[in-house]
C-alpha cells in the first residue's frame, strides 16, 4: 500500500497516457468519463508560478518539492538496497504531512482551474507548473544511489516540513539558508463558490 502511495503522484500521469494507448491499439473505444471530459485548462493568467501572489508562490513551491521528494523515492524503490528505508523512512514523512500536502493541492487546484478544481489531481498540478515526470534531470552530477542513500536522513530536515513552512509562510527555497522571518501565517484559500 505504501508503495502505491509513492508511486501514485510520480505515476498516474503516465497511467493515464498509457491506458489511452493500450485502448487504441487494442481497439477499445468505450469512452470512459475521464475520456468524455475535456482536459482541464489553467485558467487564464495563471499559468507557471504566482510571483505577485505570495500565498500561492508559497504553495506552489512546497507543491514542487513534495513532488520531487515523491519522484525520488518512487525512484528509489527500484533499487533493492534503499526500497526498504526510502518506504519507512516516506511512511513517516507521509503521516506528519499528508494533511498538509492534502490542503496545497486542493488550494492550488482551485487557483489554477476554478470552478473545475475538484476534479484536479496531482498530474493536472505538475502540469500546471511544469514540473518534470522523472527526478533524473534534478539530480544533476548527483547519482540515484547517493541521493536514494541520502534520503532518510534529509527526510526528517526542517527543509521537509511542509506544516511548518506553510503555517510560518516560509519560502522552501530559502529555508535552509536564510534564517527565518517574521510573516504572516499563509492563510488557506477558501473553496471556490458553486
Amino acid at each position: 500500500m505504501l508503495c502505491m502511495a509513492l508511486l501514485a503522484p510520480a505515476l498516474a500521469e503516465d497511467t493515464s497516457q498509457t491506458s489511452a494507448q493500450t485502448r487504441a491499439r487494442t481497439g477499445d473505444v468505450t469512452e470512459t468519463p475521464a475520456a468524455t471530459s475535456p482536459a482541464l485548462e489553467v485558467l487564464p493568467n495563471r499559468s507557471g508560478y504566482a510571483f505577485d501572489q505570495p500565498e500561492i508562490l508559497i504553495r506552489q513551491r512546497l507543491f514542487g518539492l513534495a513532488h520531487g521528494l515523491s519522484l525520488l523515492a518512487a525512484a528509489c524503490l527500484d533499487l533493492p538496497s534503499h526500497s526498504q528505508p526510502i518506504q519507512d523512512a516516506y511512511a513517516v514523512w507521509h503521516a506528519k504531512q499528508g494533511k498538509t500536502i492534502e490542503i496545497i493541492v486542493h488550494d492550488l487546484a482551485q487557483y489554477y482551474f476554478g470552478p473545475r478544481g475538484a476534479e484536479a489531481r496531482w498530474p493536472d498540478l505538475s502540469r500546471a507548473l511544469n514540473l518534470g515526470n522523472s527526478i533524473e534531470p534534478a539530480l544533476g552530477e548527483i547519482t540515484l544511489h547517493a541521493a536514494c542513500a541520502s534520503l532518510p536522513e534529509a527526510i526528517v530536515r526542517p527543509r521537509y516540513e511542509l506544516d511548518r513552512m506553510l503555517t510560518e509562510g516560509i519560502d522552501p527555497t530559502v529555508a535552509e539558508t536564510a534564517p527565518p522571518t517574521a510573516v504572516a501565517p499563509a492563510p488557506t484559500l477558501a473553496p471556490a463558490a458553486e
